[in-house]
């Protein structure tokens, strides 16, 4: 395709200079009431189809990172006793339910406050079709993805009429009644009590029997599983479907004219990302067989959303950079309230006890030096070539 007949980008208000994973595509004005539906369906069916190739140029920042983080996912199971790899594996699956926020708010344009809902279902769903049900792993894990995924779609039926802030409290709504209804339905979740999980995924007995080996089976499920996902979700947005979200996402209008069909790109976008988010609560069950409401209160869906925001929406690599900095603030708070023995200070110190406190401390830091995320310091510009 040449450079005359792809549309001309509609930047939208704020987009000044703006690069990387949401200049990929942009819409162009409705066309001029000249001849205005013939170039409408002409153009409907050149605007989803493929531009000239994305290639990103990575800083060396970036590079470093990734080194950094394969080196990581190397070195992490091999320096880590049985209960540090369980909790730095839960960490790394949580990447999922952040990433599912991205989808929705950084590329469908939808906020959304209620994504914890979403990884509670996915984790009840699992735990019920494996233990209750009898069903394979693999399949339990899959259930717990598609009955998320199935509610998604629900939930964002209200997003084909309201958007923007209201969206936000409808979700919100969704988080705050969810732990006192999921109390009422004991067959599912398990009541005030939860659940335990009697089947377990146990390794090969060539794997070993050790409960560290155990625990490194599942690590290697869950990295298996994030990889698969954040692979696909790529590809997602690069995809006619991807394109057609941002679309939606720039300007619903001027996507709708040349040929978007708003109603199905909206409710897809949000049934992905809920399948995101319960495909990390499924993968929580796998490490540990226990399910609980008490997990999910409401402030984790505000948590998954100021992770998100963290990172970098519209960024997949943000998702990763978020969740790292909440696990990082987690750490240094725990380091600082374990000093003792310089009076005053420990007493401070020790007010970061509590891992929320230094995650807030860097939610409000951080939103004023990268307002677009940490992964906008570190992903480099995207230059088109030719495909």
């Amino acid at each position: 395709m040449s450079d005359d007949d792809w549309p001309t980008p509609m930047p939208r208000r704020g987009d000044v200079g703006r690069s990387g994973d949401d200049a990929i595509f942009a819409v162009s004005p409705a066309p001029q009431a000249a001849g205005g539906a013939h170039q409408a369906s002409a153009a409907g069916g050149q605007i989803l189809e493929a531009p000239r190739r994305a290639r990103r140029a990575t800083s060396p920042l970036g590079w470093l990172g990734a080194g950094l983080l394969a080196v990581w996912l190397v070195a992490m199971p091999l320096t880590s006793t049985a209960t540090q790899l369980v909790q730095n594996t839960q960490a790394m699956v949580m990447v999922l339910a952040v990433l599912g926020v991205n989808l929705t708010t950084g590329y469908g344009g939808m906020i959304s406050l209620g994504h914890g809902v979403f990884v509670a279902l996915g984790s009840f769903a699992t735990a019920y079709a494996a233990a209750d049900l009898g069903l394979p792993w693999a399949v339990s894990i899959l259930a717990g993805a598609v009955l998320a995924g199935t509610l998604g779609a629900v939930v964002g039926l209200p997003a084909l009429r309201i958007k923007g802030i209201y969206l936000a409290l409808v979700t919100l709504g969704l988080a705050i009644v969810f732990q006192p209804l999921s109390k009422r339905f004991t067959a599912f979740t398990g009541g005030v009590s939860g659940r335990t999980v009697d089947a377990e995924v146990i390794a090969p007995t060539w794997f070993g029997t050790s409960r560290w080996s155990q625990g490194l089976y599942r690590y290697l499920i869950c990295v298996a599983v994030v990889v698969m996902a954040l692979w696909l979700v790529r590809q997602l947005v690069d995809s006619r479907p991807g394109r057609a979200m941002r679309a939606v996402r720039d300007d619903d209008t001027a996507a709708a004219v040349y040929g978007v069909n708003l109603t199905t790109t909206r409710l897809a976008t949000f049934a992905a990302s809920a399948a995101l988010a319960g495909l990390a609560g499924a993968l929580q069950v796998v490490l540990l067989p226990f399910a609980s409401q008490e997990s999910f209160p409401p402030q984790e869906s505000l948590v998954l959303y100021a992770t998100a925001v963290l990172g970098g929406l519209g960024s997949i690599w943000g998702s990763v950079l978020g969740v790292a900095i909440r696990e990082a603030a987690a750490a240094a708070g725990s380091g600082l309230a374990s000093i003792d023995g310089l009076g005053a200070i420990s007493e401070l110190f020790d007010l970061f006890d509590d891992e929320r406190l230094l995650f807030g401390v860097a939610l409000i830091v951080l939103t004023f030096v990268f307002p677009r995320g940490l992964a906008s310091a570190i992903v480099g510009r995207t230059r088109r070539r030719d495909a």
